[in-house]
């Protein structure tokens, strides 16, 4: 059973960031990359919100969705995005049209909380995608000695494919489709990731399951509600052009 950590301080966001920017860290950071760009210029809307440990890494660009932002779990280096309590986001229910989650899961104390705060502000058919680190992987097995060397990486809680698209389920969410990138082990060594580099190629065209990392695109099922005519609605505040959340909802529970 992996050991559940807290949130990652400032100092490991730091050195997440860093490592994100080199080595094997560099070549699974393409990879999430071209995952996003694979799905992303077909997914429309108003609002498109990634949410992540990283204020450096930014994987919307390819998106056509018209005001895209992001919020961090921790500050970094960087100015490039709002920091916020991933387990309580301050927007409105059904108010996100696509929701890109960057190793948010893994790092956060909740990881239930967080999902069912990600699924409350996606609107009805809208998209919700999940990058994570997958366990059952080279790289899931090597991060088991790795947890006692020290380096943030390794201190994230892994969380299988099954599982997460069983919370999903449970939220209401269809899975559309599922992807895994970087079949090997974590390594900087150059030529083993020239060759890692190459067999991502051939998963781009054949999927694969086993990659280091994987990437679930999944939509929200629950239909919209009718409005109730002659009612007049407080325009509420906005925050990164996107209303202000009133108070909590319930929501299902998730085990």
């Amino acid at each position: 059973m992996i050991t559940v950590t807290d949130s990652p301080d400032s100092a490991d966001v730091l050195a997440l960031e860093d490592w994100l920017e080199g080595g094997f860290g560099l070549e699974v950071l393409r990879a999430e990359r071209a995952m996003t760009a694979s799905k992303l210029p077909g997914l429309f809307g108003f609002h498109l919100m990634q949410l992540g440990i990283s204020r450096r890494v930014r994987l919307y660009d390819d998106s056509a969705v018209r005001h895209r932002f992001q919020i961090a779990q921790q500050a970094g280096r960087g100015q490039f995005a709002a920091v916020a309590d991933a387990e309580a986001l301050p927007f409105e229910s059904d108010s996100i049209d696509v929701a890109l989650l960057h190793h948010a899961l893994e790092y956060s104390p909740d990881p239930h909380q967080l999902l069912r705060e990600a699924a409350r502000v996606v609107v009805p058919h809208g998209h919700l995608m999940i990058i994570g680190f997958n366990p059952w992987s080279l790289f899931g097995l090597c991060s088991l000695p790795g947890r006692h060397l020290g380096h943030p990486v390794w201190r994230s809680r892994l969380l299988g494919v099954r599982r997460v698209c069983d919370w999903l389920k449970l939220l209401d969410f269809g899975i559309d489709d599922v992807q895994y990138r970087v079949f090997g082990p974590p390594t900087d060594h150059g030529p083993t990731l020239r060759r890692l580099r190459a067999i991502d190629d051939i998963a781009a065209r054949w999927p694969l399951a086993g990659g280091a990392v994987y990437l679930i695109h999944a939509r929200k099922q629950l239909g919209a509600l009718t409005p109730v005519r002659g009612l007049r609605w407080r325009t509420p505040p906005r925050f990164a052009g996107v209303p202000l959340a009133r108070p909590s909802t319930r929501s299902p529970t998730i085990h």
